[in-house]
């Protein structure tokens, strides 16, 4: 679908009230910094950071798919990851630093699988369910996988991937529609999440471990696998969530946040940005297995959104289409574009089409760097449509010339180059891929073709190989 064409570069809006007037600070060529204040990174694994308020809001809906209406509360999310992290900490031939393949649709069930496979020490890399068994195969033997999570619908391609890459690993099948019945060979993800579990592992984890492989093509050549590491992820939830920044408010006894999350959970920003960061603040999460435009306006018209997370081909929808109206918009703060730029003209359209109510914004990110850059109205000078926005906390750019190699100054387009703490590790034993994207000091090429003006607002020029794929 035209939905998962544009996902690598992303874009996000944010909503927020009083207004911080903040100053970009920086010298002609000299590396830039957030003129945000570095947040304070928590030395926590990631389900300690999800389940952190857990007593706060374990009676708050989680999860709930928009096509069934199965849904999880926070605290049947809590005992199901760790049914499933006590059947992988005891499975044979299944041990810490694993790679667990994922290849599912849109479903509340992945975010039990991304939690119970973390908490078990294992590695969650994700597969597009839509794939060829050809393609399947590729990432597979890449990462190495041990086990795998399906559907019925994609079972018999699962089965030959796994032949094509002499693969004899379980399969665990989630049915996520009642009348669906078990293939033969495979394993019940229900029978497995309904175990109870007192939620003790006795497992030792350093925050350098990898707990994501997802895949990117990089600038060039077949896709590799990205490794994420748990301060990675840690860091990149915490730079999003940064006061002033985020969309999303952290629910109370009161307000709870309304998201959708129609970006493929495959690709990081539907994994990270979209699932995760929603979990972090304790939203409900409204799960688009399938996108169409009808499903969307049921959801816009039944769920009420408070945040959207959508990419060009949505925010093109909504602006062009009939179907969609302001009525639909009422209790959303944000518009969040993600996965490759808007024009400024269409972004101001869609802004009067919903009569000023909705604020609408971009945001930066690729597989390898998560989210490094943002809009939001909290920044002075930040009604510039069409740019990518401000650097994240914690986060340093510097924009190289593509002719001689030297850093340029503001308003001269070169490639961008990025550090910080989300930063990938590197491509999984790709020695020469990583060798071409990171500078000796740890700067990560990004191939895309930027500029910043006198305020720190970026703008990309173009989109390169690993921007749109």
């Amino acid at each position: 679908s035209d939905v998962n064409k544009v996902l690598p570069m992303f874009s996000v809006s944010r909503k927020v009230s009083d207004r911080l007037f903040l100053k970009f600070r920086f010298t002609l060529k000299q590396k830039l910094h957030s003129s945000v204040p570095d947040v304070v990174i928590p030395n926590m694994h990631l389900e300690e950071c999800i389940w952190k308020n857990l007593e706060k809001w374990h009676n708050k809906t989680a999860l709930v798919c928009a096509q069934t209406n199965c849904s999880y509360t926070y605290l049947q999310l809590y005992k199901k990851s760790n049914a499933l992290t006590s059947f992988l900490c005891n499975l044979d031939k299944l041990k810490q630093s694993d790679r667990v393949a994922v290849a599912l649709p849109n479903l509340p069930e992945y975010a039990i699988i991304l939690l119970g496979v973390i908490q078990a020490g294992c590695t969650v890399t994700t597969l597009n369910p839509l794939y060829t068994s050809d393609e399947m195969s590729h990432q597979l033997i890449v990462a190495e996988a041990k086990v795998i999570f399906t559907t019925p619908e994609t079972y018999k391609t699962v089965q030959i991937a796994l032949q094509l890459s002499k693969l004899h690993i379980p399969i665990i099948v989630v049915r996520a529609k009642n009348d669906s019945t078990l293939p033969h060979g495979a394993i019940d993800f229900d029978e497995i999440a309904r175990n109870h579990c007192d939620a003790k592992f006795d497992l030792r984890r350093s925050h350098d471990d990898t707990v994501l492989m997802l895949f990117s093509s990089g600038t060039t050549g077949l896709p590799k696998g990205v490794e994420i590491t748990n301060r990675g992820l840690v860091s990149s939830l915490h730079q999003m969530s940064a006061p002033k920044l985020d969309p999303i408010s952290e629910t109370s006894e009161s307000e709870q946040e309304v998201v959708p999350v129609v970006i493929p959970m495959f690709h990081v920003y539907g994994l990270v940005v979209n699932l995760l960061h929603g979990l972090l603040k304790g939203s409900k999460l409204v799960i688009v297995p399938k996108f169409s435009s009808e499903l969307f306006v049921n959801v816009l018209e039944t769920y009420k959104p408070t945040v959207l997370y959508v990419v060009p081909p949505i925010f093109h929808m909504m602006l062009n289409s009939n179907k969609f109206k302001l009525s639909h918009f009422t209790k959303t703060k944000s518009i969040n574009s993600a996965a490759a730029p808007l024009g400024a003209t269409d972004i101001m359209a869609l802004s009067e089409k919903l009569q000023g109510k909705v604020d609408i914004f971009q945001m930066y990110g690729q597989t390898e760097v998560c989210v490094t850059h943002v809009q939001s109205s909290q920044i002075d000078d930040h009604r510039k449509p069409g740019g990518i926005g401000f650097l994240l906390p914690s986060t340093e750019a510097k924009i190289m010339s593509t002719t001689t190699g030297n850093e340029v100054a503001a308003n001269r387009v070169g490639e961008m180059y990025l550090r910080g703490p989300q930063v990938m590790k590197g491509y999984y034993k790709d020695r020469n891929a990583n060798d071409a994207a990171f500078t000796n000091d740890g700067w990560f090429k990004t191939g895309d073709l930027c500029y910043y003006d006198e305020d720190g607002h970026f703008f990309l020029q173009t989109e390169s190989s690993n921007s749109l794929r």
